[in-house]
């Protein structure tokens, strides 16, 4: 009977440390879902990156105290970046992000009353989802942007050389529903962009993107990586301004990136204005 008994806790030992392993994996595999609103007062919980003019700051937040800000000032380029790497990224070698999951990836955007666009800029970088090789290099882009003329949110796709050097655009992606939105100067945006890579080869890839809870581009059958096995694998809160034109404060919250839809869940739109003391 004693050794019935030992035998059954075993057993159950090895299931409850089987299904604590299945769960860490499924959960950790990716490193998704990621969450950042820098509530630890400063980017411990990114992978590091520039940031000679980026901060954490308690002046203005839509989720808790801290917000990132990126301060520009007329006569210096900028050049700031928070890198958060997952997936089958080489220093991560989880799980791909595949066409079947796609990636979500939402948060909270401002400018600060006094902002200028540089005026030799075409476009404003905000956030980047590279797709990354063997060798931690980027080899294609999806970048959301602020189109500097108008202040519209806008799509690139970029393909890169393994040597580094740039190769070309895939080709822009206009917001197609409705009327533009553009990025309203001193009040929070909430963006959120769907990507789907494209199956290697074939034009199926999609690109989804809504501006304060509405759609605002939609463009499917599209390519991503070409015929490439190149995956989503890092995401960048980016602050990328080299035209020395470029004035003001610019601000991102609440980040959430995951292969699921995160509106089941997600918190309440931000508000007008918010001033953190």
């Amino acid at each position: 009977m004693r050794n019935r008994l030992r035998t059954i806790a075993i057993l159950v030992g090895v299931l409850a440390a089987a299904h604590t392993v299945a769960v860490s994996t499924a959960l950790g595999a990716t490193g998704l879902p990621f969450r950042s609103s820098f509530e630890t007062g400063d980017f411990s919980e990114w992978d590091g990156g520039l940031q000679a003019s980026l901060s954490v700051s308690s002046v203005d937040a839509t989720d808790g105290r801290y917000a990132a800000q990126a301060v520009m000032t007329q006569g210096q380029p900028t050049d700031n970046y928070k890198d958060y790497i997952f997936g089958d990224h080489v220093r991560v070698g989880g799980d791909a992000v595949t066409p079947a999951q796609g990636l979500w990836l939402q948060f909270d955007s401002k400018f600060d009353v006094g902002f200028t666009y540089g005026s030799s800029s075409t476009f404003h970088k905000i956030a980047i989802v590279n797709f990354e090789d063997e060798n931690s290099r980027r080899r294609f882009q999806v970048v959301l942007n602020a189109r500097a003329r108008s202040g519209d949110y806008y799509i690139e796709r970029l393909r890169w050389n393994a040597d580094r050097s740039f190769n070309r655009s895939l080709g822009g992606l206009s917001q197609n529903i409705g009327t533009p939105a553009v990025a309203r100067i001193d009040q929070w945006d909430r963006l959120l962009l769907f990507v789907k890579p494209n199956t290697p080869g074939n034009v199926d890839g999609e690109i989804r993107f809504w501006v304060n809870g509405e759609l605002k581009g939609e463009y499917r059958n599209i390519t991503l990586r070409e015929e490439t096995q190149y995956n989503p694998n890092k995401l960048i809160l980016s602050n990328y301004a080299p035209d020395t034109t470029t004035i003001g404060v610019q601000r991102w919250d609440n980040f959430y990136l995951g292969v699921s839809d995160p509106r089941g869940t997600a918190r309440p739109m931000p508000p007008e204005n918010v001033t953190a003391e």
